[in-house]
This record gives structure tokens, sequence and C-alpha cells, in this order.
């Protein structure tokens, strides 16, 4: 966390030019967004992030829990920390936008707008799906694993756990756990505020990411994230609509075995938690090694009676044996399609002789339960996930999808509910006998 903290006390030294003159100028975008349940288009001439804080949000339910650690916190300390989980909850649930900076030390400061900006991001990307993405009610759980009052600043790391019911599934508990926040804090006349906060989680590490690696001012950089992502939303609607009214052609491809997908379903319910982290480390865990989400698919479709592939070279094989993490990929150790998002993708897509069947052409409405979908941004594809199960309206027509996954752990989570827009399907067949 030290790390990513002065990697962005750099970067503010970089763009403090490009910062002052942002609050002087009016930047000229124009974005286009699909609202929740409606036909209606939104558009705006200034920047996406404009948008003024609700202040007569709807009353909902929730509440925030410290659960029991080793560590102890201070509750002055957990005040403000508290503030910006009430903060943040409400905003989601009522998917309006809230003044979130406004709790920091120095509401300007490019961490406290990138906080605010990562928020507004997802509520506007969820407001932009067709399923109704307000909550209804939420549970935190907070789990304090350190505080360090050594330093200038009091660093306070914990992890949150939350379930949630969103607003066209309520009757579904959808629950997410090993979210790592870190907050520094200062003490005031008034009481401790947040100085920074960072948080591991899809929408806020994208943001993050992205304003690192661009010269062009964070506003800038974020207008077209999201710009992009929207325009995303609206091509995997009309994909979702061609799925529902049969205007697409399935590619017709047999195995010789087919895939137990209630066996990897049973896999996949069984190394999650709601609260807890879960991990299975006969197969070693990567959360520090950019995450474990397709480890865990990997361990899923192997419960599911997909055999591990050892044919042809390390890039062409989907394996996981030995009593060590190989990180050097030599041949007898893991291989990267075992682990690598990117890495799985082209094995299921070109493998031919033993092993896995799958297909990765088809409409990504035209999944089951069992198949794995990528979520990426900009060409880039970051995560996997399993799907649970397949949700249909009450006219009998695909509506979204539950899944399940690792970094961050999620159990029966929409998939359009994710920070990330860009969405692929990999529908899991079975797998081919030796030739």
């Amino acid at each position: 966390m030290k790390r990513r903290k002065n990697a962005i006390r750099r970067k503010r030294r970089r763009t403090m030019i490009g910062l002052a003159l942002m609050t002087i100028m009016a930047v000229g975008v124009v974005c286009i967004g699909v609202m929740a349940n409606s036909d209606v288009v939104a558009t705006s001439a200034s920047s996406i992030f404009d948008a003024k804080p609700e202040n007569n949000t709807s009353k909902t339910g929730g509440n925030i829990k410290i659960r029991e650690s080793d560590e102890t916190i201070d509750s002055a300390m957990l005040k403000p920390i508290n503030d910006y989980f009430q903060i943040y909850f409400r905003a989601m649930a009522n998917l309006k936008t809230e003044d979130l900076s406004g709790i920091f030390a120095e509401p300007s400061s490019e961490n406290a707008w990138i906080n605010q900006s990562a928020m507004d991001y997802l509520i506007q990307l969820r407001q932009s799906q067709s399923n109704d993405l307000r909550i209804s009610d939420y549970q935190i759980g907070l789990t304090v694993t350190s505080v360090d009052t050594e330093l200038d600043e009091v660093e306070v790391v914990l992890l949150e756990d939350h379930t949630v019911n969103f607003a066209f599934i309520p009757d579904v508990a959808s629950s997410s756990s090993g979210i790592t926040h870190t907050f520094y804090l200062i003490e005031t006349a008034d009481g401790y505020v947040i100085t920074e906060h960072y948080k591991e989680e899809d929408s806020f590490l994208m943001l993050e990411e992205a304003i690192e690696d661009s010269y062009d001012d964070p506003e800038v950089v974020a207008d077209e994230l999201l710009i992009n992502a929207l325009a995303v939303v609206e091509a995997l609607a009309w994909e979702k609509d061609d799925f529902n009214t049969g205007a697409w052609e399935s590619a017709t491809v047999e195995a010789d075995n087919d895939y137990d997908a209630d066996a990897a379903l049973d896999y996949a319910m069984t190394w999650v938690d709601a609260i807890e982290v879960e991990r299975n480390d006969a197969y070693g865990i990567y959360d520090r090694y950019g995450g474990n989400c397709n480890n865990y698919i990997s361990q899923c479709l192997f419960a599911g009676g997909i055999p591990m592939d050892s044919d042809g070279d390390n890039n062409t094989q989907w394996k996981w044996y030995g009593e060590e993490v190989d990180l050097d990929e030599v041949e007898w150790g893991r291989s990267p399609a075992w682990t690598g998002v990117e890495e799985f993708y082209t094995y299921a897509s070109e493998n031919d002789g033993y092993g896995l069947v799958a297909c990765v052409d088809e409409n990504v409405y035209s999944g089951s339960v069992g198949d794995v979908l990528q979520y990426g941004q900009d060409g880039d594809w970051l995560h996997s996930v399993i799907i649970t199960d397949v949700i249909t309206d009450s006219d009998g027509k695909l509506a979204d999808y539950l899944i399940n996954s690792n970094t961050t752990d999620r159990i029966n989570y929409p998939a359009s509910a994710y920070g990330y827009s860009d969405l692929r399907l990999i529908k899991i067949l079975g797998w081919n006998d030796s030739e």
C-alpha cells in the first residue's frame, strides 16, 4: 500500500499544472447513457462527473458491523471511516451521487477526486444497465487488519465484506468479501479526518491506474473511460436483445465427454464465503500475483470433470501439478492457462485435441450454469468468473447472470453490476479423449 501511495504522489506532482487548469476550465465532453428501465437518453455538455450531489435520496436499509479481529481501533479513528461507508453505500443504493470528497481533509485533492469519481463512474455504469441495480438492503462488515500510528498519518487497513439485495432480484443475497481498504487519517481539533483512501476493487483500481498511466487531466481520463464503457453497455444490450428474440445462430460443436456443471458449481460454492476469504491452497494462492480469479475458475472446471492437459508445450497446456508454485513456468509446473485470464481464453479457443472443448464465439447471453465469463476494459481482459445462475424476467427472457469469483470474492453477484464493462463468454462443452 505504501508503494501505491508513493506512486500517486509522484503522479500528483506531474499533473499539478493540469489539475490547476482543470479547476478553471470546463471539459467539453458529451456522454450518452441509457438510464435503468427507461428509454430516455441523457446527455451532458460538460464533464460526466459534474452532477450535483443529491440531498433527497430515498431511505434505504443497511448497517455497518465491525467484526472481531486481533486489531483494535480507536472509536475516534473509526468515525470518518464509518462516514465513508455510510455515504458510499447510500449513494450506491439509490444510484444517486453524494458528496464523498467532502469528508476528506482536502476535498480538492487528487485522491479525494479519484474516490468521488470512482463512485460516480460505477453509479452511472449501473444506471445504464437495463436491470434495476439499486440496492434495497445492505449489510456491511469491516475487519480491521492493521493500525499503524507510528507514521505522520495513522494508517488503517481493513477488509470489507457486504451482502446486498439488488432491486431487480430482491430475494437474492449477493455477497462480496475480501475487499481491501487503506485509510490514512490525521487528527484535527474536530477529530480525525481522512487524508487519503485506497480501495482494491475493480472500478477504483481501473480509474486510479488509468490516471497513473496518462499525462492527460484526470477528469479527461475519467470521462473517456465512462464514455467507452457506456458504448460497450449499449452494444451488449443489442446482443442481449438478439439472444432474447432468437436473432442468432448457435455453433454446432460436440465433445467426447460431457462437462459436469453441477459438480463445478458445487466446488465454486465451496471455495467462497460471504465474510472470510476462502482459498484452496493445494493449488497455490495468486492474490498477490495479479489475482486468484482464473486459478479458482480452473479448479471449478477440473472439479467438473475437465482433465488437465499436458499435451504440447507449456503455452498450449492447461494444468496444475507439483509441490511448488512455479512462476518461471518450466515444463513441469503449472501452465500459464491455468491462472492467466488471456492465456485461458487462448487455450479455450484454440485447443482442438485432448482436453477442454469450449466455444468462444457464441452470443454472450447464451451461457449456462458452469460457463465462464471474462471481464475487461478497453481491450484488456482482466477477470474471470463462473456463472452460478441464469436470471429470467416475467416473460422468460434472459435478464442477467449470477456469478461467483475470487479477487474480489463474490457469491451470486449480478454480472451487470461489475465495474468492468467489456464482457465475453466461454461456453464449456466438455472434453475430448486422446486421439
